[in-house]
C-alpha cells in the first residue's frame, strides 16, 4: 500500500458519500488546492471506512485532526501509522 493507493481509497468513499464519481470529486478538489481540502464533517463520516478499508487506527491527535483536512494529509497520515512516514506536524505542512 501507498499513499496515492490510500488517497483513491479516501476519494472512493467521499464521492460515494457526495453522490458523484471520483473524477468529479477529485477534478473539484484540484480547484480547490493541490492539497485536495475536504469539509471536516465529509472526513469524519468517511474515517472509520478508511480505517477498515486499510487496517490502521488513526489516533486522536491534533496532528491527525490537522491532517485529515485534505486528502493528501489524510492519505499521509494512514501512511504514517503503518510506519511508511515519519510525523508531519501542521508547521511543516
Amino acid at each position: 500500500m501507498n499513499e496515492s493507493t490510500v488517497a483513491d481509497i479516501i476519494l472512493g468513499f467521499l464521492a460515494e458519500d457526495e453522490g458523484c464519481s471520483v473524477d468529479q470529486l477529485r477534478a473539484e478538489l484540484v480547484m480547490a488546492g493541490r492539497e485536495l481540502p475536504i469539509d471536516s464533517l465529509l472526513a469524519v463520516e468517511v474515517l472509520v471506512r478508511v480505517q477498515d478499508a486499510t487496517g490502521v487506527k488513526l489516533p486522536a491527535t491534533a496532528d491527525t485532526a490537522f491532517a485529515m483536512r485534505s486528502v493528501h494529509g489524510f492519505a499521509h497520515a494512514v501512511m504514517r501509522e503503518i510506519g511508511e512516514y515519519p510525523a508531519r506536524s501542521a508547521a511543516s505542512a
